[in-house]
């Protein structure tokens, strides 16, 4: 076991292996790690239905010798930066509750993003995040899929990376483009794919495929479910939590924006060049707005 492996990434490393009675006890503890950290296995196996002798079978299915080695990953998760964020978190939604109308609303999604991303912050696999970067740098081509929720949040990415790199390209929800994006792949390429719950199952099929011609496939989801964890070469696990109908998307920005700095450094002068040479056409296009009689910095 990593000594960086969070239990949340054990479980959706082996998932798609699990049993059916070992998934419901892997869920369990994925959506119930302070419990799992903090009561005896007799307790949480009372709480959830599930019996103890299952627990411990699914610490061996995850490559552990036992209950308390979870016990120990859940753990983990409670460190003292976690907790001052945590308090952050606990104040904001302090004035959500003595708060009325739809200014508390405000507060109730500031604190639930305060909370995810200081589950991502206290988790992250810097190395992880270092290879992926690595594999982004050497890249033949890299292709960009989503879901149609995601999309935004894929265009984002894709245009914004334009900047330093003219290898990213942006596939559409279609399936027309998925196609032509699998046909076009090849070994030394790299696509991310980024599937919130519930999955579009087009772009996971696609990555599949791409998978199956040696392309490298880095999956961003919120969810040790996704069926494109099972065949991805790197992948992010993210929690989406939101009082509200739609998945907050705070900490899938904070990785990806963290992700494109850091390929900036590593590509280095030659990033810094095509930001300047795009910069400089965009002034020639008319794209921004000057004030008239002003000469641009």
């Amino acid at each position: 076991m990593s000594a960086a492996a969070t239990i949340k990434d054990l479980v959706s490393a082996q998932y798609r292996e699990l049993t059916q009675g070992l998934q419901q006890a892997a869920d369990y503890v994925v959506e119930n790690p302070i419990e799992v950290a903090t009561q005896s296995l007799r307790s949480i196996a009372a709480s959830s239905g599930i019996s103890p002798a299952t627990f411990s079978r699914l610490s061996r299915a995850l490559g552990l010798k036992n209950h308390e080695e979870v016990r120990n990953l859940c753990r983990l998760a409670l460190t003292p930066q976690g907790m001052s964020f945590a308090r952050k978190a606990r104040e904001l939604q302090s004035q959500a509750d003595k708060g009325s109308g739809l200014g508390a609303l405000f507060f109730q999604q500031a604190a639930a993003n305060v909370k995810n991303i200081e589950e991502l912050v206290s988790t992250i696999d810097i190395g992880k995040t270092e290879r992926v970067v690595e594999r982004l740098a050497q890249a033949r081509k890299v292709q960009v899929l989503a879901g149609s929720t995601s999309q935004g949040v894929a265009k984002y990415l894709n245009e914004t990376v334009g900047w330093i790199s003219d290898r990213w390209r942006l596939v559409e929800d279609r399936s027309t483009s998925l196609s032509l994006a699998v046909s076009s792949a090849a070994e030394g390429d790299v696509l991310i794919l980024i599937s919130k719950s519930l999955f579009t199952a087009e772009p996971v099929r696609a990555a599949q495929l791409a998978s199956e011609k040696g392309v490298y496939v880095v999956v961003i989801t919120d969810s040790h479910t996704c069926p494109a964890l099972s065949f991805a070469d790197e992948y992010f696990v993210l929690s989406l939590d939101s009082p509200y109908f739609f998945p907050s998307y705070a900490p899938t920005m904070v990785l990806l924006e963290a992700m494109i700095g850091m390929l900036a450094a590593r590509l280095g002068p030659a990033a810094e060049e095509r930001i300047n040479q795009t910069e400089a056409n965009s002034r020639r296009l008319g794209t921004y707005w000057e004030q008239p009689g002003k000469t641009p910095d």
